[in-house]
């Protein structure tokens, strides 16, 4: 089944991005169906005492197929996330293909969720669930439909 995205790009009154990773994960409405792993992170946040945010993104930059990280658990880290500067979060059905890929389009094409903050400006989701990505652009305001580009 082929990807579609969207691109979103909500703004505040005072300017930075006013959709937050919590925004996105509520319209995946059976996420607990996918196992889930954040290839990349880049943010400011509090994950609570004893817990250090440098660490865990130490941790994710150091893992061979990135952070493997429970549905439960990534919408708890997204409420302790302040501000996300950049992220990469993959979901599958099957756990076998969490991992990092060489390129975009072998991960498009494989994985059947796709999350990124792309430099605190905006967010990128890929899916092969249509109806996520129409969830989406019905929920926010300034979005453009994007297709896969293989060609970069």
């Amino acid at each position: 089944m082929k990807s579609t995205g969207i691109r979103i790009r909500d703004r505040k009154k005072g300017g930075g991005i006013s959709v937050q990773l919590s925004d996105i994960l509520k319209e995946i409405y059976e996420g607990d169906l996918f196992f889930w792993s954040i290839l990349y992170l880049r943010a400011i946040g509090h994950l609570g005492d004893g817990k250090s945010l440098p660490e865990f993104q130490k941790q994710i930059g150091n893992s061979e197929n990135g952070l493997f990280i429970t549905w439960k658990d990534l919408n708890i880290l997204a409420q302790k996330l302040y501000q996300i500067h950049d992220v990469v979060i993959i979901g599958c059905r099957d756990i076998r293909f969490l991992k990092t890929y060489d390129t975009d389009q072998e991960m498009y094409e494989t994985c059947d969720i796709y999350i990124e903050m792309v430099d605190s400006g905006y967010w990128e989701v890929f899916s092969k669930d249509d109806s996520l990505i129409a969830r989406l652009a019905a929920k926010f305001k300034d979005i453009k439909f994007l297709e896969p580009d293989f060609n970069k």
